[in-house]
């Protein structure tokens, strides 16, 4: 498995430099039977010995095979600190006693941690996309999910962080949504249908309608999951 990679990468977009901070992202699936104790597993690690606050933890809800997604500020000098290290390895050995299935890969963010964490204080849902890039469409996926955040903000909706992938994973970008509920999600904004036009449009699309059709455009592959919080 493929853990606690070490890499040091920067994000570029368009032609601006954008400084971006790097986070380690896991999913997990439990052995028949393992889940409660993967759960406290994970909820109870040694999280200060790997150099961060607890994690952000969620539990799959619908619409994919994982049980538990981990979104954790990543630590490129876990090898070189005894403690990190031996925190590491004992949590590893852990898991593979209890897991079938395991991704863990880093990916980028201009989200900061201080600021996911921020928001995951009063989440009680999160919607995650994850987002296979067609060929030589990598940057103009990146820029549908940044001008889509437009058109949300427009609108008086929640944005999405979006996250970009550096290694480990065939995913190229996933954004995750920090929602307060189910319900707050799926309210549509009590806009005009020629505001919400207009929001498209200012955002950077021809139409409305266009949102989801450009998105197609760019990718080859999409996962789409709703989950809740570990506490």
């Amino acid at each position: 498995m493929q853990k606690f990679i070490i890499i040091i990468l920067g994000l570029i977009l368009g032609t601006a430099s954008v400084s971006a901070e790097e986070y380690l992202i896991s999913q997990y699936r439990a052995a028949p039977g393992n889940f409660p104790a993967l759960i406290e597993l994970v909820k109870h690690a040694k999280w200060a010995a790997y150099g961060s606050e607890k994690p952000v933890i969620m539990r799959h809800s619908n619409g994919n095979h994982w049980d538990l997604m981990l979104i954790l500020k990543h630590n490129p000098g876990c090898r070189a600190d005894s403690a990190c290290s031996e925190m590491s390895k004992n949590y590893e050995n852990a898991l593979n006693d209890l897991v079938d299935f395991e991704l863990s890969f880093t990916a980028s963010s201009e989200t900061s941690w201080s600021d996911i964490q921020r928001q995951n204080q009063n989440a009680g849902l999160y919607h995650v996309e994850m987002f296979k890039a067609a060929a030589g469409k990598h940057q103009a996926l990146l820029h549908q999910r940044h001008i889509e955040n437009g058109y949300l903000s427009l609108t008086g909706q929640l944005t999405n962080v979006i996250f970009t992938n550096n290694l480990g994973s065939d995913f190229d970008v996933f954004t995750v949504g920090f929602h307060a509920s189910l319900k707050s999600f799926a309210t549509s904004p009590d806009l005009t249908t020629e505001q919400i036009e207009k929001a498209a449009t200012d955002a950077g699309f021809k139409n409305r309608a266009d949102i989801s059709f450009n998105l197609r455009e760019q990718i080859v592959g999409h996962q789409d999951t709703l989950a809740v919080p570990v506490k």
